[in-house]
């Protein structure tokens, strides 16, 4: 605060009030000389001064309207981005996501439980295997067969018929492709079939002769609800044999015309040929022995439940961090209300406290009636002042900021926290829950 100065404007001196240092929210109000002169009435001075106060409050609270309601928004906005976090935490139970995971990894572990040391989980190769030995089935195939067709229709590189002629190898990979598909899954089918057996008859050339010609299956067979489907390997048999049969004859082919042009190679004709179907054979079997449902569904149980358990997280980590930033803008909406009506409190206790200060300077103190609002910041009623009906008596309009306070407290952050762990605990019950499944459900055996 700078000193109090004494000014003259061809009257006696006169005392202003001091001024407020830098920041402050406004100028104090200066009441008038230390020294009044007769015609001045210094609760006059006081009042108007109190006025001023309570105009300059009132000025605050309004120029902070705009920034606390700014606040406001934002709030709300935040609020309902929470609560949509949260209901998508609640529409993610609700789905029952967690639950299927839960019963198909069950499920799964329940199927394999007796199976004793040859887990039926356990892959005899890799499944990436089978695209190398594919790719390079494929790309021997379609060579040597691409050159037979062009030497077939005499096409030269200039002829786009040169570079169709690598369909038919192509076509033949795919094919092959399919045929190692069927075998393995019917040659896996009746593998199953036949290790579910608990009883076996004894095979006598009696047996299978009878079986052979008039009697194959001796008595009906039953397949439970979660056995595989029966074999089928006739059609896979067929079909594979009749591609490898389509590979041998385009290499003999191959290789006599080669022979032909180099007799020296006639001798390895047939070790030609048998290259060719030892690689095509290969890739069969390598799919064969990689194809396994049983590894499949576990590794996809596995991935749905890591899925399950991934998403989960996300959605509970997106809502926490909602709700967080909605704590954030709600702690920063009220400290922006408690600062707009401080500033505004300053200002009248500010004008009251140089109106005490100035009254520590006047003579004849006791003709100084006027109360102060050092408690409620309004017009005091014990002046004796009555408004009219149509009037009001001045004082600080905290009105101004009723919509923040409003939102404030409508919008509270303790409620968007009990809604937060309300969910979560739902949706971890579910993890937690036991999940039983009748065993003769998931590992009936056939017979």
């Amino acid at each position: 605060m700078t000193q109090g100065s004494i000014h003259t404007n061809g009257h006696k001196p006169r005392w202003a009030a001091p001024a407020s240092c830098a920041g402050a929210p406004a100028d104090p109000i200066g009441l008038g000389p230390t020294r009044y002169v007769e015609e001045e009435n210094p609760d006059d001075l006081e009042a108007a001064a109190l006025l001023r106060a309570f105009t300059a409050g009132n000025a605050s609270l309004r120029r902070s309207q705009e920034p606390v309601n700014v606040r406001s928004a934002e709030v709300v906005t935040r609020y309902h981005t929470a609560r949509t976090r949260i209901d998508q935490v609640d529409r993610f139970r609700a789905r029952g996501g967690v639950v299927e995971a839960l019963d198909e990894n069950d499920r799964v572990v329940r199927r394999h439980a007796k199976d004793g040391p040859e887990d039926r989980r356990r892959r005899a190769m890799h499944p990436g295997l089978l695209w190398v030995v594919l790719g390079a089935s494929a790309v021997f195939d379609a060579s040597f067969i691409g050159s037979l067709v062009q030497m077939i229709f005499d096409a030269d590189w200039r002829d786009p018929l040169f570079y169709f002629a690598y369909l038919p190898g192509i076509g033949l990979a795919v094919c092959l492709y399919v045929a190692g598909t069927e075998l393995a899954t019917h040659l896996l089918r009746r593998r199953e079939r036949l290790s579910r057996r608990r009883r076996l008859l004894p095979l006598t050339p009696a047996v299978v002769l009878r079986r052979l010609f008039w009697d194959w299956r001796p008595e009906p067979l039953e397949r439970q609800e979660d056995d595989l489907p029966w074999p089928r390997l006739p059609g896979p048999v067929l079909f594979g044999s009749l591609i490898l049969g389509l590979l041998s004859i385009a290499a003999l082919a191959r290789a006599l015309s080669a022979a032909r042009e180099a007799p020296w190679l006639m001798d390895y004709v047939p070790t030609f040929v048998a290259l060719i179907v030892l690689l095509s054979i290969g890739a069969v079997a390598v799919k064969v022995q990689s194809y396994n449902p049983y590894a499949d569904s576990s590794k996809r149980a596995g991935r749905q439940l890591d899925d399950a358990e991934r998403q989960a997280g996300t959605l509970i980590q997106e809502a926490r961090a909602a709700v967080a930033e909605h704590g954030k803008a709600w702690d920063a909406l009220q400290s922006a209300i408690s600062t707009a009506r401080a500033t505004a409190r300053e200002v009248v206790e500010e004008a009251c406290a140089v109106m005490l200060e100035t009254r520590s300077r006047r003579t004849k103190r006791d003709e100084t009636r006027i109360a102060l609002p050092l408690v409620w910041l309004a017009w005091p009623a014990e002046n004796g002042s009555v408004p009219r009906s149509d009037t009001q008596l001045p004082g600080l309009d905290l009105t101004l900021l009723d919509y923040a306070t409003e939102a404030a407290d409508r919008y509270r952050p303790e409620g968007l926290a009990r809604s937060l762990e309300a969910a979560n605990d739902r949706l971890n019950s579910q993890f937690e829950a036991p999940h039983t499944i009748d065993d003769d459900q998931v590992s009936g055996h056939g017979r």
